[in-house]
Parts: C-alpha cells; structure tokens; sequence
C-alpha cells in the first residue's frame, strides 16, 4: 500500500524493489527436456546481430521447462537459442523465449532483456515417456517425443551464460533506444539427468519463424531436474544500427493477426 492509501501512489524506499530480480536470486527449480543440435553454420551467422559472432560450431539448443519459482505458481518456459562468442566468452543467443504467463514475460523482458513472448506450452514425463509442445498464435511450433533411456553422467555445477539486447522502441519512430548487450550467467546444479531417444519437430509460422533454424544432426537430448540462480550484468552498450536489422526477432509484426487467421499448418521439419 502507497503512503497515502492509494495503491496507484508513491511507494516507500522499503518497497521499490524489483521482484524480478529477488525471484531469480532464489534457486529456481526446473524440469526440462534439452535438444541440442546442428544447423548450417550460415544460418547461424545470418541471425546474430553484432558485437556476437558465430561460435566455433553451429549448434542449436532447445530447452522446454517447468518451472517453479518461490512464491509464484508453476510456469511454461522455453529457451530457442544458437550457440555464439562474445570476445572470448561462448555462450547461447535466445531467439525465441516463449512463456505460459505474463508475469514471467514481462518480468524478464523488462529486467534482463530477454525475447521473451507468451504462448503455451506443455512438458510432460509419464514413467519412461516424455514429450513436450509449444504453441502459439494457432500454430504448432515445436514438439518433442522420446522415452528415457538410461541416467547419464551428473555435470558439475556450471555457470552457463545467454546473450541478451536490452532496448526498447524510440516512442517517435525513429528506431531504438539506450541499446545494451547483456550476460545472463545461469548457476546450475543438476540433481537428475537422463538420456532421451526422440524426435524433434519445428513447425512452420510467419511471425516465431524457428522451422528456418534447420536441424541437420541431433547431439543430444535429455530430461532433467536442475537448480538455478540467474544473474543479469550489462556488458557493453550497443550502437542502435547493430540492431535495427534484428529488431523483429523480439516484436511480432502488428499488421499480421495470426490468432484469428492462421495460415494451414504445412507438415514440420523433423529428426
């Protein structure tokens, strides 16, 4: 409650927090199916915008989670990203971060500048069957069938970092403002992982193009259950003509409705 009664109104210096940051400061608990896999090294390079390059080979990784943070209730997410370099850093360019709530859209996008977009999504393990699906705007854009395999080797704890674009759309037009590369640094630490047998579909749609991102061979696939702290740090910043090219692969094109006029969903990319 605002000083004055009115919840709309100035808040005390105890309660302007941002409760985005102090949620992933908390272990976040997630269950996830990960593909990683290789596409053509032009296609990576074709989606980067500077000051990232290509990392030493084109691999893919598709992580689809439940997610449980403290205090909220449990959510969809997924993480559609290329493999890249910044300086001598290697680590995942996000172009597709769809999530079942809005909360968890806006937060990230705000805070961290993550891609983030809202669709549905399903990930399920049933005994020794697991699968998972992403919807959005009435197309089908990824989904994964496999059963478990067997448990593979637990990785150390690890600090995993995704690359980031914070800015936001001039109000006039005239391109983007206060660009900012940002490090996403994940500390992980698995207490289950287990090899999958599967499929990977990528479904075609005009607006989360992923079914460009071709799949030429499949590394791995795996389920497991993680813990992670999430910490956001500004690199560098950016001048705005990087990113100008890149803007849509965060902003769905306003003129298209594709919730109420999907086109027919032709037959998916598969491996």
């Amino acid at each position: 409650m605002s000083t004055n009664g009115v919840r709309y109104g100035p808040r005390p210096p105890e309660a302007q927090v941002d409760h985005e940051i102090d949620a992933t400061k908390a272990p976040i608990a997630t269950e996830a199916i990960t593909i990683a896999y290789l596409t053509d090294p032009e296609i990576v390079a074709a989606v980067l915008p500077k000051p990232l390059e290509p990392a030493a080979e084109p691999l893919v990784r598709i992580q689809l989670q439940r997610v449980q943070i403290e205090g909220r209730p449990p959510f969809g997410s997924a993480v559609f990203s290329v493999t890249a370099r910044h300086g001598e850093l290697d680590g995942d360019y996000p172009l597709f971060m769809p999530q079942s709530t809005e909360q968890s859209v806006t937060g990230g996008r705000e805070t961290f500048g993550e891609p983030k977009k809202l669709a549905h999504i399903e990930v399920r393990r049933d005994g020794e069957s697991v699968g998972a699906t992403i919807d959005r705007l009435g197309y089908r854009l990824i989904r994964v069938d496999g059963r478990i395999t067997g448990p593979a080797e637990l990785p150390p704890d690890q600090v995993n970092t995704e690359f980031y674009f914070k800015f936001l759309r001039a109000p006039d037009g005239s391109g983007i403002t206060d660009p900012h590369l940002v490090y996403g640094e994940y500390h992980r630490h698995y207490e289950q992982l287990d090899n999958i047998e599967g499929t990977v579909e990528l479904g075609e749609s005009p607006l989360d193009p992923v079914a460009d991102i071709v799949i030429r061979e499949i590394r791995a696939m795996t389920w497991c259950r993680r813990r992670t702290i999430q910490v956001g740090r500004i690199a560098q910043r950016v001048p705005q003509d990087w990113l100008l090219p890149y803007v849509h692969q965060r902003y769905d094109d306003p003129s298209y409705d594709g919730a109420r006029s999907p086109a027919p969903r032709p037959e998916p990319a598969s491996a």
